[in-house]
């Protein structure tokens, strides 16, 4: 007799919930650090008492797994979605004090922690947005789920023809316990007992479904513009910073001394900016640019495949080893260049699964 494989079968709006989670953990994260730094780093307490705002993130993620245990609606699910992302952004805010024998909130390391911890949720999520394997019990599973959700009245009829390609699946099930519930819920469907709601959906999946699908309003032309312009401007990062090293070289009398000495002296004054990050940035920058000017030769021969893997690959590093430095080195400066690799990762993605579908790209 041979074991049955067990399947993870992930929820419908599991991409929707963990979105939501993701945009509310980096919020918190920039809104408390903005926060903080406008009012002085104020202390709640006084005395021996001080409540830190990681003990306001346990209290979210509390509520957010109350929400889940007890009600199984969309509602609380979004509301847990939100409460996560707030609950672990308070939380892993202060990395620092824990890692540290003096409780060092400041401590340099502390922000690339941070970003990492963000960018293995954006991997996470960009996971869990792949299109599921065809699999009849994965699809009677969610066709269940979605069932439910008609009866919390945020059905439309989107929904239904998501339901119908499920049910099908599921009608091909080789076990008759699965094909025959998906025939019965089919034919309770066929007969209008589901209700559904005409274009109403709620305000989150209104929302959800405006920023999934504004990068369909541009053409292919346009998508390709995109991509093309988000590698020049890594491109021209990574000139800049060959044009400095050599104008070093040329005029090492005028300039050689002067940024080294600026360099050490930065240094002397915080751990923040080292020396090796430095050079180690520079090296990373034009190693990147290289890969990108290497994407837009391809992309303007025509061969978008080949381009479309080198733009992947400066995105990636960008996103990962790159920022990561960076946000050693400057802090939470380098929050709005990591949210630009961000977005022109997403849209390298997204140009990727709608115009290069073919699985081997």
């Amino acid at each position: 007799m041979s074991k049955r494989r067990t399947i993870f079968v992930e929820r419908e709006e599991a991409p929707t919930y963990l979105l939501l989670s993701l945009v509310s953990f980096g919020a918190t994260v920039i809104g408390v650090r903005l926060f903080l730094q406008l009012t002085g780093y104020p202390q709640l307490g006084g005395g021996t008492l001080h409540i830190a705002h990681l003990l306001w993130g346990g209290l979210a993620l509390f509520v957010a797994v109350l929400l889940v245990l007890i009600w199984d609606n969309p509602g609380a699910m979004s509301s847990a979605a939100v409460l996560s992302g707030v609950g672990i952004g308070l939380f892993i805010d202060e990395v620092g004090k824990f890692i540290t024998s003096g409780n060092d909130y400041f401590y340099p390391p502390a922000a690339p922690i941070i970003y990492g911890f963000f960018l293995l949720t954006v991997l996470i999520y960009l996971y869990v947005r792949r299109p599921d394997a065809d699999h009849p019990r994965r699809a009677i599973l969610q066709a269940l789920e979605e069932v439910q959700d008609a009866f919390y009245g945020v059905f439309t009829d989107e929904d239904v023809a998501s339901l119908q390609v499920k049910l099908d699946l599921a009608l091909q099930s080789d076990r008759t316990a699965i094909s025959n519930l998906a025939g019965m819920i089919k034919e309770y469907l066929q007969h209008g007992n589901i209700p559904i709601v005409e274009n109403n959906p709620g305000y989150l999946r209104q929302l959800a479904r405006k920023v999934s699908a504004w990068p369909h309003r541009l053409s292919r032309h346009w998508h390709r513009l995109l991509i093309i312009t988000g590698l020049l401007i890594i491109t021209l990062s990574a000139l800049v910073t060959f044009t400095a090293l050599v104008w070093v070289e040329v005029f090492p009398e005028t300039l050689t001394g002067t940024m080294l000495a600026n360099l050490a002296e930065e240094a002397a004054k915080t751990d923040v900016r080292s020396l090796f990050g430095q050079y180690l940035r520079m090296i990373l920058e034009l190693v990147i640019g290289g890969i990108s000017i290497t994407g837009i030769y391809f992309i303007l021969r025509g061969n978008e495949r080949r381009g479309l893997v080198f733009a992947l690959v400066a995105a990636i590093l960008s996103l990962t080893a790159l920022q990561l430095i960076t946000f050693y080195l400057d802090q939470f400066t380098a929050i709005l260049p990591a949210l630009f690799q961000l977005g022109f990762l997403l849209l390298i993605l997204a140009y990727r699964r709608w115009y290069l579908s073919d699985p081997t790209v």
